[in-house]
């Protein structure tokens, strides 16, 4: 894929996890390096496997296994719910922010 393309799939991906939280109960991290990291690894993911799969996680080449790993993944859910973040940090529950700068 040319540049062109690369900032492309950024646009696209960085619109898809914004809709996806202006539509959920989640956010995303209010840490803009993190979520560039993340954005970044999808990027390459989409470009390199054809779907944008969380970057934290083992891609099997498998794609009945790996669907589970396209962002969104179905892990997010559990681990926001449980941790206050995803594995990746990319999504974060509502309090997120607020919880990490109690006591400041």
């Amino acid at each position: 894929m040319t540049n062109n393309n690369k900032e492309e799939e950024e646009i696209k991906i960085r619109r898809m996890i914004n809709d996806y939280v202006a539509n959920s109960p989640y956010r995303l991290n209010p840490d803009v390096k993190i979520v560039d990291r993340v954005v970044k690894g999808l990027v390459m993911r989409k470009m390199k496997y054809g779907h944008p799969y969380c970057p934290c996680r083992l891609v099997m080449g498998d794609f009945e296994k790996d669907k589970k790993i396209i962002c969104p993944c179905v892990y997010h859910i559990e681990e926001v719910e449980r941790d206050g973040e995803c594995h990746c940090n990319l999504f974060v529950s509502v309090n997120y922010h607020i919880n990490n700068n109690e006591g400041e």
